[in-house]
């Protein structure tokens, strides 16, 4: 007599498999119009990756045709799931909890579970710590830009914590401008005040000229050391690009065409 017996039914396996086998399967155009979107991508349970995954929500609000249920959509979201991940959710359906009947609860479980891990700053703290350093002036306002949407801080916070991760060069020229211009305007305005003080500052792998004799120097017309052009005057010149030697538009001191050249 035979003692095999017919496997166990996993209601969780038959689910996600029916759910994997639809979105495999070619069929005609649904009649529902949709936004043509991605499958979002496996996710396996790193927190660094959480925040991305939950892409997974806006799959199913522009497909919302494909998931008429509430079981449905957590049935998809798990066969996304790999490794430990999977192996977390398998441990939530097996114990039927609730939590699978609600696709809204699920999720935030989920995100509860997965988003936060020892050592992982949020994104207050990264804020205070977010500094410019070796970056430029559009990377770290890209960075910013990222936390300030997730912070729920206001905009005099904002402001405040961005003021003080610029480098000391750009905050100096960025002095002119109280918070009272707004946050948009002050991040577009340090940008452009950056990319002028970048074209008009001389290259740091050009070679040095010699000091060949320590004869009196001609003296030029406008100087362009920052000791002889004040510093309202010299942020005025990046702000709106003119030459620091000449003052005029459409070129940099390099280039300037009145400025004498200098013996070499």
């Amino acid at each position: 007599m035979s003692t095999e017996t017919p496997a166990a039914t996993n209601p969780l396996a038959e689910l996600v498999n029916a759910l994997k086998a639809a979105f495999q399967t070619p069929s005609a155009p649904p009649l529902v119009s949709g936004s043509p979107m991605a499958m979002p991508v496996s996710f396996v349970g790193e927190a660094a990756e959480c925040s991305g995954f939950l892409q997974v929500n806006l799959f199913i609000k522009m497909q919302q045709q494909l998931f008429t249920s509430e079981d449905a959509k957590v049935a998809f979201f798990i066969s996304l799931l790999t490794g430990k991940a999977l192996q977390w959710a398998k441990a939530i359906w097996n114990a039927d909890n609730p939590i699978i009947h609600s696709y809204e609860q699920f999720t935030n479980h989920f995100s509860k579970v997965f988003s936060t891990t020892t050592g992982h700053l949020s994104t207050t703290d990264q804020l205070f710590r977010l500094q410019q350093g070796r970056t430029s002036v559009t990377v770290y306002t890209l960075h910013f830009r990222t936390l300030a949407a997730a912070s729920g801080w206001n905009e005099k916070a904002l402001l405040g914590a961005y003021r003080q991760g610029l480098n000391p060069d750009i905050c100096a020229a960025m002095a002119l401008y109280d918070d009272s211009i707004g946050l948009e305007a002050f991040l577009q305005r340090t940008t452009r005040v950056a990319q002028n003080l970048a074209a008009c500052q001389p290259s740091m792998t050009a070679p040095q000229p010699a000091s060949v004799v320590a004869c009196s120097p001609v003296p030029e017309p406008m100087q362009i050391d920052s000791t002889r052009l004040s510093r309202e005057e010299r942020n005025r010149r990046l702000l709106n690009g003119l030459c620091l030697y000449c003052g005029q538009p459409g070129h940099c001191i390099r280039q300037c065409p009145i400025r004498p050249s200098r013996p070499v």
